[in-house]
């Protein structure tokens, strides 16, 4: 099954995104009694409208972990959109719970919380924040709301404030290695040594036309650090640069 649920991002206001007013035979074929019978699948219902989800969690498998009550698996026990999100529900990004970010994500995977101590502390902490870490250069420019939760685990300093007072700036990795985010292609590509956005590969997300976190990572691949396509004989990296 194609990966449909989408990231639970940090969001603002509550909002209700859909209008199923007069439609409910789109997706169901009776609602007697209560028992809502679907007319397909319901990821291929969503896909329908949502061609393009973002960056994505798994959908249609089994989860191999409990899964909490308030996230509905379908009738052969596998993970669909519905899983973590109220269809008919008003929370922001219609999240079956009104905290995403990690809190959301830690329902299920109590082993993150393990992972980073359930604390405020940096994933790499055994490295200074001198070496490894965002440093903000252009507060008023937008970053997309993936970076932006990125850093609540992956910053500490900024990720305990990765709201919209962050704008696009520098991401050190350590060991010398640096990339850009918030940066918008184009204007880079306009000052040459960069490939056309069309030409680039298209694992590769711009998010409104600018460079994020998950421009080069994906936190569901299964390539080393998670890249969205193999940097072997740095085949990531001149998807996008000309040397």
């Amino acid at each position: 099954m194609s990966l449909i649920i989408l990231v639970p991002l940090l969001s603002a206001a509550k909002k209700q995104t859909h209008d199923f007013e007069g439609k409910c035979s789109s997706c169901h074929l009776s609602l007697a009694e209560g028992k809502k019978i679907f007319v397909r699948e319901i990821d291929f219902l969503c896909s329908g409208c949502h061609k393009e989800p973002a960056i994505s969690h798994p959908s249609g498998i089994k989860p191999s972990m409990p899964i909490p009550d308030k996230f509905p698996l379908d009738w052969a026990g596998r993970l669909t959109c519905s899983t973590c999100h109220d269809i008919h529900g008003n929370n922001a990004d219609l999240l079956r719970v009104e905290k995403p970010g990690r809190a959301f994500c830690h329902a299920c995977h109590k082993g993150l919380m393990e992972k980073h101590g359930g604390t405020d502390q940096p994933v790499h902490s055994g490295r200074s924040v001198n070496t490894m870490g965002f440093e903000v250069i252009d507060p008023s420019t937008p970053m997309d709301k993936l970076s932006k939760e990125c850093m609540g685990c992956h910053d500490s300093i900024l990720g305990s404030a990765a709201d919209t007072r962050i704008g696009s700036g520098i991401w050190n990795h350590g060991n010398g290695v640096s990339h850009p985010i918030g940066t918008d292609y184009m204007k880079a590509y306009r000052k040459g040594r960069l490939k056309h956005p069309s030409s680039i590969n298209p694992a590769i997300r711009l998010f409104n036309g600018r460079l994020g976190c998950g421009s080069c990572h994906n936190m569901y691949s299964r390539e080393k650090k998670h890249l969205v396509t193999s940097n072997k004989g740095s085949a990531l990296c001149l998807s996008c640069h000309i040397v």
